[in-house]
C-alpha cells in the first residue's frame, strides 16, 4: 500500500483538557452518545473515520499536471471523505471500528485503495480532478460542492465492486 498517500489523524481530542462534558446528546453520525459516560465510544469513532487532506509529491495528474492539491483541493478532499464515509457503511457497517493493532477485513483495505493518489484508484484526486473537466473545471481549479458531488456521482458508475447508485439534488 502506498502509505504516504494515506492518513490516520491520531489527534486523541479526549485526551483534550476541554473536551466538552455536557449533558447533552452527542450525535455523531447519527448515533448518539453521552458525553459523560460514553467519551471512549465517541473517541473510537471519530478516530475510525477516513481522514484525507492535503498531499504534495503524488504521481502529476495527467501525466504533467499538479503534484500537490494545496489550494484547490480542499472540497475535492472533503468529497472523498463523505464518499468514504458511504463506502465504509455499505461494505463494513455503521458500527465497524478501527482498532490499532487489529487485523482488518479486506474489504477496509479496498475502501482505502479506492482513495489512494494514483490515476487507477477509483476515487483518487486524479480522476476526480480528470473527470471535473467535463464539468468545466480545469485540473486544479477549486471545486465547490455541487460539482465534486456531480464528479463522484460520475465516477460511482466505474465502481462495480460497491454497486452504489448516487443521486445528486442539483
Amino acid at each position: 500500500m502506498d502509505a504516504a498517500t494515506l492518513t490516520y489523524d491520531t489527534l486523541r481530542f479526549g485526551e483534550v483538557e476541554d473536551f466538552p462534558e455536557t449533558e447533552e446528546p452527542v450525535w455523531l453520525l447519527g448515533v448518539e452518545y453521552s458525553a459523560l459516560t460514553e467519551k471512549e465510544d465517541i473517541l473510537s469513532d471519530v478516530t475510525s473515520r477516513l481522514w484525507f487532506t492535503y498531499r504534495r509529491n503524488f504521481p502529476a495528474i495527467g501525466g504533467t499536471g499538479p503534484t500537490s492539491d494545496t489550494g484547490w483541493g480542499c472540497m475535492l478532499r472533503c468529497g472523498q471523505m463523505i464518499f468514504a464515509q458511504a463506502l465504509v457503511c455499505r461494505h463494513l457497517g455503521r458500527d465497524w471500528r478501527w482498532e490499532k493493532g487489529k487485523k482488518h477485513k479486506s474489504d477496509y483495505f479496498n475502501i482505502l485503495h479506492a482513495f489512494l493518489d494514483r490515476k487507477d484508484s477509483y476515487y483518487s484526486i486524479h480522476q476526480i480532478a480528470q473527470m471535473g473537466v467535463g464539468e468545466g473545471k480545469s485540473i486544479g481549479q477549486w471545486y465547490g460542492p455541487n460539482t465534486v458531488a456531480q464528479v463522484l456521482r460520475k465516477l460511482a458508475a466505474f465502481d462495480t465492486w460497491s454497486s452504489l447508485a448516487v443521486h445528486v439534488a442539483m
